[in-house]
């Protein structure tokens, strides 16, 4: 794989006036991040550890103390010299059904219809992927989480084209997980992807949601994520690879904690509520008999009674970037170009539909088209672009070109 450094810098504090439980999700190797190394100021209270799972370290925080954990690895596309032979433990628990990710009769069937006459399990894999990205819409407003619920409104977020793809290969002998993780480069950028089990090549990548993002479907939202996340220009390579730049927290939702979860049934009405799978929960009060929906990286537990749980209360916060001064710096001015240079040509746009003002006419192209530009041209130094960047660049080039020679006659 195309090797990068990066750093994530994980912070949670206690803002309640009671003790909160935590159990926090140690990141695990695998074939896109590596060397990982996990660093808190707190020492656990207790550390489960786990065979094919994450390790689990436990904390009970107390009111104003504050959990720092600081996490280096190499991240990179998949390593295809990565091979990680299964157990037949692990192959039955990725095959197993949960709440999140079923094994129905209903599943089965839709999924062998979808198969065909494929015979590998890389070839029914793919037609899975393929006939999800057809089928369903992205979209992150949404009540319910779980695969029936998707399945009834054809339409949801990374968790549940992650969760459906899952059911459907699980459904067909071939062993899936979901990943709950981070875009890196992008600050508290949760996301969820899968991966399949192929013998004699270990763990694949494949993301379902990316690959429902298509360059004419969705045109800002693909130059949004091609400049932040640098994503695929081609979205059919994510059935296979990813663009690197994430960290996996977790594997796979329903995760036994220990200690034991007991439910805090006292919550109040006005808490963050999660319908899944047909069964509303209250975030940080209520598990899924006694296990984490998922972990993102921490799944908690309150005592105190709050009013209301912001997402920070419940999740903690990151940030994540290059070790390397150098990539990080290209990266920040190019987010800045593109950000302060289509903030311009937005103001172009209003000035040339509504105000009219000659001046701003000739004056605002000399900032917007250099800033684009240079934000195309580390997009290509660091490979993170697509056609439409490209192309936008190019024509801008010529127009400023064509400006600077206005100037000079």
């Amino acid at each position: 794989m195309r090797k990068q450094n990066f750093k994530l810098n994980y912070q949670y504090k206690n803002i309640t006036n009671q003790n909160v439980e935590l159990w926090f999700s140690e990141p695990k190797e695998s074939s896109t991040q590596q060397n990982i190394t996990t660093k808190p100021n707190l020492k656990p209270d207790e550390i489960t550890k786990h065979s094919f799972l994450n390790n689990l370290w436990y904390y009970n925080l107390q009111p104003g103390q504050k959990l720092n954990i600081t996490i280096n690895y190499t991240g990179g596309k998949r390593d295809k010299s990565y091979k990680a032979n299964i157990t037949e433990e692990e192959k039955e628990f990725f095959l197993r059904s949960t709440k999140l990710i079923p094994l129905s009769e209903e599943i089965k069937k839709e999924a062998q219809s979808i198969v065909g006459d494929a015979h590998t399990d890389i070839e029914k894999a793919k037609r899975l992927f393929q006939y999800i990205i057809k089928t369903y819409s992205y979209s992150a407003q949404f009540s319910g989480r779980g695969v029936a619920a998707f399945k009834a409104r054809r339409k949801g977020d990374c968790g549940e084209f992650g969760a459906i793809f899952c059911s459907y290969c699980r459904a067909l002998n071939i062993p899936a997980r979901m990943l709950y993780g981070t875009w890196i480069l992008k600050k508290f950028s949760p996301h969820a992807w899968s991966e399949i089990y192929i013998e004699n090549e270990g763990w694949i990548p494949v993301d379902p949601s990316m690959g429902r993002i298509k360059l004419y479907l969705h045109p800002f939202i693909n130059i949004s994520s091609a400049v932040q996340y640098g994503v695929f220009p081609n979205n059919r390579r994510y059935f296979g690879d990813h663009e690197g730049k994430r960290l996996a927290f977790s594997l796979d939702p329903e995760r036994a904690l220990n200690p034991k979860y007991i439910d805090n049934m006292e919550y109040k009405q006005g808490v963050t509520k999660e319908c899944i799978a047909g069964k509303e929960i209250a975030w940080g009060y209520e598990s899924i008999e006694g296990k984490a929906p998922f972990l993102q990286p921490i799944y908690l537990k309150l005592h105190s009674l709050e009013n209301r749980t912001p997402i920070k209360e419940l999740f903690g916060e990151w940030s994540g970037k290059h070790i390397s001064t150098l990539k990080n710096f290209t990266y920040k001015v190019k987010l800045a170009s593109f950000n302060i240079g289509f903030s311009v040509l937005m103001i172009e746009i209003i000035n040339e539909a509504i105000f009219k003002e000659e001046t701003l006419f000739n004056v605002l192209p000399l900032f917007s088209y250099p800033l684009v530009l240079i934000g195309t041209i580390l997009s290509i130094v660091r490979n993170e672009g697509n056609l439409l960047i490209y192309l936008l660049g190019f024509m801008l080039t010529l127009s400023f070109i064509g400006i600077l020679a206005s100037y000079i006659n």
